[in-house]
């Protein structure tokens, strides 16, 4: 965190700093503890007492749950990074982004796809603080982002791949059911009428991440200003699923580790490119239109 100030770039027209970032405070600051104590607060809820998903099928519970543990990672990633910006970082800035991002997505599931209970108006309490938090404050930066060399194409090719194979992945089993007129066999397992994961990632989540690769690669400002942020995602949200997914091998044996495996490299991917790109994260200030 320390020696931001008046560091180096790279060699691509790289200036030292002569603006400090704005620092995490006034409503932000404020959000943010709500946000951890919301967030811990209906988690620990979630996992201690039966009465959250009550309503739930055994499946969907479980999820759930997994998306409780994971959410307790979040709230680490949120004071963490929201500690790091207060001090004037970047690096946690863009980590307290991710952290949002994640909670945005995860408490837009909770507010829609869980029966209607008393966590209803805080899971909506997080869902709009959370946007409202993301919105205002990537908004007050001074700063562009840069990561520099093999970090920026490693976590660039982590978010486009990933990207690439969830979308598959989803298709996969959305389109065979689609053609037979069948509903996919998660559903019925979940009683979902519809997943909400598929319509989140395929709609906004893996479109983002991919384009968000794509402009990185190119060392386009707006892809190196989330391609943090959407790593810290996926480093969490990964960790989630494989949380819920130990929980539903717990209670039925027989569903393989093949699935766990696989959501456990894409951790493994997410959490090495995230280091790398925070390791090498730089900022410069923001480029002045010509003839300013």
């Amino acid at each position: 965190m320390a020696g931001y100030g008046g560091r180096q770039g790279e060699a691509a027209g790289m200036t030292s700093d002569t603006e400090p970032e704005p620092r995490l405070g006034g409503w932000l600051l404020v959000t943010t503890l709500v946000l951890a104590a919301l967030v811990s607060t209906t988690s620990l809820l979630g996992l201690a007492s039966h009465w959250p998903y009550a309503a739930e099928t055994a499946n969907w519970r479980l999820q759930a749950q997994g998306q409780d543990l994971g959410n307790l990672l979040a709230v680490g990633a949120l004071l963490g990074g929201g500690f790091g910006w207060w001090r004037g970082s970047l690096r946690g800035l863009v980590v307290w982004a991710g952290s949002l991002l994640y909670l945005i997505y995860a408490f837009a599931i909770y507010a829609v796809a869980l029966h209607f209970g008393p966590l209803f108006l805080p899971y909506l309490a997080v869902l709009g603080l959370a946007s409202f938090s993301l919105g205002f404050g990537v908004r007050r930066r001074t700063h562009e982002v840069w990561v520099a060399g093999r970090a920026r194409t490693g976590g660039s090719w982590v978010l486009i791949v990933i990207g690439a194979v969830f979308g598959l992945l989803w298709l996969s089993s959305i389109v065979p059911a689609l053609a037979t007129g069948q509903v996919p066999a998660e559903l019925t397992a979940a009683g979902l009428v519809a997943n909400p994961v598929h319509v989140l990632d395929l709609a906004l989540v893996l479109p983002a991440m991919i384009l968000t690769g794509l402009q990185a690669r190119r060392g386009r400002s707006d892809g190196l200003l989330w391609l943090v942020p959407w790593l810290t995602f996926s480093t969490l949200m990964g960790a989630s699923v494989a949380a819920a997914m130990l929980l539903v091998l717990a209670q039925d044996a027989t569903g393989g580790l093949a699935p766990l495996v696989f959501v456990g490299a894409v951790v493994a991917a997410s959490g090495w490119a995230l280091v790398a790109c925070v390791r090498r994260l730089e900022r410069r200030p923001r480029r002045q239109p010509a003839g300013a």
